[in-house]
């Protein structure tokens, strides 16, 4: 079962400081900047693996092409959605539909 389902089917139990380094993992495998949705905004705000974290709060309001589907996040936890940075994690755009 990919990790995304197993976190929406049974939520996550995990203990911070585990939270805390799966981030500092997971913000060294993230190719946010490389894609052309991401900013100077963003950038300058330092925002990384919205995958995660949730779309952007004031930076990113529009699609302009997305490679989440390239990430190597994406692939490790078994994410479907895309364009995060917009519209939010993988569990927020599930609920909206």
């Amino acid at each position: 079962m990919p990790i995304i389902e197993n976190i929406l089917q049974k939520g996550s139990n995990i203990k911070e400081e585990e939270h805390m380094m799966a981030t500092k993992v997971n913000k060294s495998l993230c190719i946010c900047p490389n894609c052309p949705t991401y900013n100077e905004c963003a950038k300058d705000n330092e925002e990384l693996i919205y995958c995660v974290l949730g779309k952007s709060i004031t930076c990113v309001t529009k699609e302009s092409g997305c490679i989440c589907p390239a990430c190597k996040i994406t692939e490790k936890i078994g994410l479907t959605k895309a364009y995060f940075c917009v519209y939010g994690t993988e569990k927020k755009q599930r609920e909206m539909k």
